[in-house]
């Protein structure tokens, strides 16, 4: 019985035994399985983790496209089929590091972007303001690795906006001077300001003869004169220069102003046209002669002359818009009429038989001269399937 109980009890010990191996093993099969579990979760979150960091990268420049495009439509906004601006692809992409930014596979392009007329029906081809209300469509797609976004919105040309006062044909922080002869008045109403509103010289010093407005032309001077910063505000000169510099339209001397190149917005028959603005590296007098006309009364123009220096105009020159001189203005070697307004900080000198003709139109259509921003249309921009 001994033997047979030692037996037993031997027995039960093995199957102890047993069942432990079979504890551990199932044990072991369960982190194995645990273990491949963890590498196939981790390898999906990592996956999923590099496919949502592309996402985000491809809309991302995707969306730095729209903005470069507009940044190129507002400098060369597409006004026929043979001004339409190219959008350097390869100059944009290597704003973008390779190693953040990896290319597509295939052979798609990093970025691409068009735009077309808000036609209806819309045509992709017609890649031009055609029908001129200032819109287009916009289009970006970009491809990022593996992952691709496409956006369309709709852009609107904006514009500089000079709100200039009416009714001003010369404001002047010196004197006025001016010779009688006979050849008074010099000062003339060709448009006049809008109803209720007095056509008023203002000159901070003393004007020289009486008789050199019109009649009916009001004459206001020292202290009573209205602030040079409601007439002509440092924000304006300010944002004019910026948008001449912007636009290659500001220059150092006279004779880089003249031989500039025309353009059909903002140099229409080059030289002196559209705006322009002259600051010298010292203060000098520039001199302009001639008897070319300068802009248009559909299309008037700022000439600035900056940094103090003199403005002597003479020739037989036909100015349409407004200039502005830092320094004295003489315009009394000529025959010349300025359209528009004249803004001088200190004298005006109008001897001899020029003439300054109030002109209206040409101030108000200056509001609607020159482009600003484009910008996105509310409400228009949409994510589409990428192509």
């Amino acid at each position: 019985m001994k033997g047979i109980w030692r037996l037993r009890r031997g027995s039960r010990r093995e199957r102890q035994r047993g069942a432990g191996l079979v504890v551990i093993i199932g044990v072991i099969a369960a982190l194995a399985v645990s273990a491949a579990t963890l590498v196939v979760f981790t390898g999906n979150v990592q996956h999923n983790t590099l496919d949502t960091r592309l996402h985000t990268k491809s809309f991302a420049v995707c969306e730095s496209g729209l903005d470069a495009a507009m940044a190129l439509l507002s400098q060369k906004w597409p006004v026929s089929a043979s001004a339409v601006p190219t959008f350097d692809a390869n100059a944009f992409r290597a704003r973008f590091p390779t190693s953040e930014f990896p290319n597509p596979p295939g052979g798609k392009p990093f970025i691409s972007v068009g735009w077309y007329d808000n036609l209806s029906p819309a045509n992709p081809a017609v890649r031009w303001d055609s029908n001129g209300d200032g819109k287009l469509w916009l289009v970006s797609q970009a491809n990022v690795g593996t992952r691709s976004t496409r956006v369309v919105t709709l852009v609107e040309r904006t514009w500089f906006t000079m709100a200039l006062p009416r009714g001003i044909p010369l404001w002047a922080g010196g004197n006025l001077l001016s010779n009688g002869q006979g050849n008074n008045p010099k000062i003339r109403v060709e448009v006049p300001p809008p109803a209720g509103t007095q056509t008023t010289v203002y000159v901070g010093g003393y004007i020289e003869e009486s008789s050199v407005t019109q009649s009916g032309i009001a004459q206001v001077t020292g202290d009573g004169i209205v602030p040079l910063d409601e007439v002509f505000p440092p924000s304006l000169v300010d944002a004019l220069v910026a948008t001449a510099q912007a636009n290659g339209r500001y220059f150092t001397s006279l004779a880089a102003a003249e031989s500039s190149p025309a353009d059909p917005v903002w140099s229409p028959a080059g030289g002196l046209s559209g705006l322009t603005v002259i600051r010298p590296a010292t203060p000098t007098t520039i001199k302009v002669t001639g008897n070319t006309q300068l802009n248009s009364e559909a299309q008037p123009g700022v000439l600035m002359i900056l940094g103090g220096s003199n403005l002597d105009w003479g020739g037989t020159a036909q100015f349409y818009g407004v200039i502005y001189c830092e320094g004295p203005m003489d315009t009394s070697h000529g025959t010349g009429d300025i359209h528009g307004m004249v803004v001088t900080n200190s004298t005006e000198s109008l001897k001899g038989t020029p003439n300054i003709r109030y002109n209206d139109n040409c101030i108000a259509r200056l509001d609607q001269r020159f482009p600003s921003i484009v910008r996105r249309v509310q409400n228009t921009w949409r994510e589409v399937q990428p192509l």
